[in-house]
């Protein structure tokens, strides 16, 4: 017999604790720990079973899943087909329970998918949708639970339907306990590109030409904190509404429609003016609409591009929110927290890129951020009290799989790749993928 379920949520993973027939003081209380035991005489009429218990439920799900990779199951079965090898038959025995995590949020961004994800999303999993949907969602958050991850920033080009938009989509991010979040320039957890001319046009602000529905450069003057504030403030109170009841990091400040800087101020110091008023707000905004102290709801600001030329110019935030520093697009973290930013309550995360799509040089579907690299910069980052959010551009995903998979190993275990010993993942990774007959070979192809 296998018995899997959460401690304080599972009825006979309760009555085994209070027997004694499991370990879990091992997990109780800690953040995502998982226990694998074979337990003797668990229940009436049961010899013996194996039980995989968790302290939260994503550490129960991690649990089954480290069951699955130790019988040989990728987790890219599905997205990249890796059959497992044959086995006659599996043994297990004993007991083992998992560290707490190194970094709290680990996850991906989905981006730039205007010409793999979201066509073969419509084109497959979610033809009755003709976009993005809930099919493709289903798989991508299947796959953060089996490398250990627990957090998505959803797609959010003009090319893909709103995540929030389709309620089916927040469903499997209900059922599999994703953590949802937004980048740097989706502030509340909104898509703006798909989402802000429908508001105004829906709530009769604007009648908005439907050729201008989703044009960022009509919208831009309407997103405009000094000329249209209260539009604005409506339009996120919305989301923060819709979020209730669900685990939302919340992304502050503003920007523009879509990557672009924001609107309405002369120059980084009146920027950073505004972005006071503007972060006062949306925290009371957070404080009024989901109740209590907006201290225990995760918030984040990205200082990335124009945003850390306002932040440089002292731009104040309250202690709880999470600095989450960028990289240079290229794999190179360009600014690093403080000893002061270091001691922050809401700690520090890191916004990396595998992929970019931009100016002047973009890298898409090839993947040239190798696992040295990113080890070299993201341990450092973690170094330096970055260790609350690491949030991943996989851009499509594919052809992401190994660096990214490298990613989350180290979120998960700083301790298990190291800088200098980093080069030896694509062979690891190799041969847990394809096999170990063919594992040189291909290792020396990547490096």
């Amino acid at each position: 017999m296998i018995v899997a379920g959460t401690l304080g949520g599972s009825p006979i993973i309760d009555r085994l604790a209070a027997k004694g027939k499991i370990n879990a003081s091992a997990v109780e209380g800690k953040w995502e720990v998982f226990g694998i035991e074979t337990v003797d005489k668990p229940m009436k009429g049961v010899r013996r079973a194996l039980v995989i218990y968790g302290s939260t439920p994503r550490g129960t799900a991690y649990g089954l899943f480290h069951l699955s990779r130790l019988m040989g199951v990728s987790p890219w079965v599905w997205w990249a087909d890796v059959i497992p090898e044959h086995k006659d038959g599996i043994y297990v025995g004993g007991s083992c329970v998992s560290k707490e995590p190194s970094v709290k949020f680990r996850g991906m961004f989905i981006n730039d998918e205007d010409w793999g994800f979201t066509p073969w999303a419509a084109h497959g999993l979610d033809k009755s949708v003709g976009n993005v949907g809930p099919g493709a969602y289903t798989k991508v958050m299947e796959l953060l639970l089996r490398l250990r991850a627990n957090t998505l920033w959803p797609a959010m080009h003009a090319c893909s339907f709103g995540f929030w938009a389709d309620k089916a989509n927040v469903d499997v991010a209900r059922r599999y306990d994703i953590v949802l979040g937004s980048s740097h320039c989706e502030q509340m957890a909104l898509n703006n590109l798909r989402e802000f001319g429908p508001f105004l046009k829906r709530m009769g602000y604007v009648d908005i030409p439907a050729d201008k529905l989703y044009n960022e450069d009509y919208l831009k003057q309407f997103y405009n904190w000094t000329t249209h504030p209260d539009w604005v403030k409506e339009y996120w109170a919305m989301r923060v509404g819709e979020g209730r009841g669900m685990d939302v990091m919340y992304t502050l400040g503003m920007r523009g429609v879509h990557d672009r800087g924001i609107n309405g101020f002369r120059d980084s110091k009146a920027t950073a003016r505004g972005l006071d008023d503007i972060i006062a707000y949306q925290r009371q905004l957070i404080a009024d609409s989901l109740g209590g102290d907006p201290t225990k709801i995760p918030q984040l600001f990205i200082p990335y591009k124009e945003v850390l030329e306002a932040y440089n110019e002292g731009l104040q935030l309250p202690d709880d929110v999470t600095l989450c520093w960028v990289d240079d697009n290229h794999g190179y973290i360009r600014q690093m927290p403080t000893p002061d930013e270091q001691k922050r309550s809401g700690g520090n995360g890191i916004y990396y890129h595998l992929s970019y799509y931009g100016t002047p040089i973009s890298y898409v579907w090839l993947s040239t951020i190798s696992p040295t690299l990113a080890s070299f910069e993201l341990t450092k980052a973690y170094n330096q009290n970055a260790r609350t959010l690491w949030i991943i551009n996989v851009g499509d995903i594919k052809p992401q799989e190994c660096e990214f998979e490298f990613c989350m190993d180290l979120a998960y275990d700083i301790d298990a790749w190291k800088p200098q010993d980093a080069w030896r993942y694509s062979r690891h990774w190799s041969a847990e993928t394809f096999g170990d007959s063919v594992a040189d070979e291909l290792a020396e192809i990547r490096l």
